[in-house]
């Protein structure tokens, strides 16, 4: 006959095995999703566009891609999105030279109302009314994309405009993943939690 207390203990293993094994679970499940949305988002491959527009901080990275973008014959013009103060650390000369006009193409820097994705997403949506064009071909970092592409769903109302999206190609170490993975889940937690544009 078995007695009372053993019972007892093996129900509460029984519990720390499945509260375990259901964390686990969420773990790889969370994992998994993180995987996708951040590492490996639907990224587009345009053979034309109306411009480009390099979302702000402008890297280096996101500059080059933007760059290659103009010499490959993707699209002729530029936007650069500058925070309101661009003689922070990371604006790289290349920015300045860019924002000075110093291109055989044009270059438009400006500024986003408020300094962020949403805000860049409403430009996007008033530089294409306002210039009369169609697309817009957008570069951020890979973890950024999938919560970019969000917004500018929302904000590209007018019939035809669209925005396609294209990786930096920046390198991540460990660090930077985790990172990465903690911000953009907090910002997008917001994002999914905010009005329409």
């Amino acid at each position: 006959m078995a007695r009372p207390g053993r019972n007892r203990w093996e129900r509460f293993r029984l519990r720390i095995v499945v509260v375990g094994a259901t964390l686990l679970a969420l773990l790889a499940l969370m994992t998994g999703v993180a995987v996708e949305v951040y590492a490996l988002p639907p990224l587009d491959h345009p053979d034309h566009a109306d411009a480009v527009l390099v979302l702000g901080p402008p890297t280096v990275q996101r500059l080059l891609t933007a760059q290659r973008l103009v010499d490959d014959g993707v699209v002729d013009r530029m936007y650069v999105s500058v925070p309101p103060d661009v003689e922070e650390d990371y604006a790289h000369p290349r920015v300045r030279n860019l924002c000075a006009g110093l291109t055989d193409y044009p270059v438009t820097c400006f500024t986003p109302g408020p300094f962020t994705t949403q805000g860049e997403a409403r430009a996007a949506e008033s530089i294409l009314t306002d210039e009369g064009l169609d697309s817009i071909v957008v570069v951020t970092s890979v973890t950024h994309i999938a919560r970019a592409r969000v917004l500018f769903d929302r904000c590209l109302t007018a019939p035809g405009h669209r925005a396609l999206f294209v990786s930096d190609d920046r390198d991540y170490d460990l660090a930077r993943w985790v990172n990465e993975f903690l911000y953009q889940t907090g910002a997008f937690v917001k994002v999914l939690t905010s009005q329409p544009c």
